[in-house]
């Protein structure tokens, strides 16, 4: 099987990339900023835009399957334009990272609205299906480190089972090899609940021991800044963290675990596989 990633260039991508790799499935990465110099080893790769017909044509050309892997665009309109595609090339299998609170309660803030779209996009599809709705990445802890200070925005007191992207990508390449996994979807949680103003203080002192407080800064005051500023990239992220400071974790993730296997990594062995 020849499996296109669409947003081959994210940070979530990689793993996926190197685990579908090495259970030996072909690839073909596609975004518009993909090159090789982002990998290890070669990889077969087309660079586009996933609004453009022509790309996604030339792209999907060849290939049996799709992992779509996108951020920071509009995902409603990025699923269907794949799903029209799709169905012309005769696409086997669609599988998509998504999020575990998106559901029709959340559509109110427009991120999940999006989400929510491009997942009924991809059921209604009639292309066999795998939807991956996984919590916060430890991973993520980085994006809250700017100009040597550690921020969290708003109190954040909802407490989420925060997975190791290696661990999702496991899942993801072992449903590509289940077809017990099609037509479902897959909460992947982490075995531990935290904080994460509590994971951002351990975070720190063993990657950035430098840092030696964790700020807690009010959402309010992000949004006067955000404004006074014009800053676009801090008002989404006031708008974000205010609706995860709003909205608990959902979904169970039994059914994931007992037919993808449980994810392992505590965050004490991510952290040492970080020194």
């Amino acid at each position: 099987m020849k499996v296109l990633i669409i947003g081959a260039s994210g940070m979530l991508a990689k793993p996926v990339i190197q685990h579908l790799d090495n259970a030996g499935f072909q690839l073909r990465l596609f975004s518009r900023t993909v090159n090789q110099s982002m990998f290890d080893k070669e990889y077969e790769i087309v660079q586009g835009d996933v609004f453009n017909t022509d790309d996604l044509d030339k792209a999907m050309s060849g290939c049996d399957a799709i992992h779509i892997s996108l951020s920071m665009l509009n995902e409603a309109l990025a699923a269907k334009a794949i799903v029209e595609t799709a169905r012309k090339k005769e696409i086997k299998l669609i599988s998509v990272i998504s999020g575990c609170t998106v559901a029709e309660e959340n559509r109110w803030f427009s991120m999940i609205d999006n989400k929510y779209q491009a997942e009924q996009s991809i059921i209604n599809s009639g292309i066999p299906y795998m939807i991956f709705r996984p919590t916060w990445f430890f991973e993520s802890l980085n994006l809250m480190i700017r100009d040597g200070k550690a921020m969290v925005l708003g109190r954040q007191s909802n407490p989420y089972h925060w997975i190791a992207a290696g661990d999702y990508a496991r899942m993801v390449a072992t449903a590509y090899k289940m077809p017990d996994a099609r037509n479902k979807i897959f909460f992947t949680f982490g075995p531990e609940q935290h904080l994460m103003k509590d994971l951002m203080a351990k975070y720190c002192k063993c990657c950035y021991p430098e840092i030696k407080k964790v700020s807690t800064v009010p959402l309010w005051i992000i949004k006067i800044v955000a404004t006074l500023t014009g800053n676009a990239q801090l008002k989404g992220a006031s708008s974000l963290f205010a609706y995860f400071e709003k909205v608990k974790e959902m979904g169970n993730p039994d059914e994931t675990d007992a037919l993808l296997g449980k994810p392992e990594t505590t965050f004490e062995k991510w952290l040492i596989s970080k020194v």
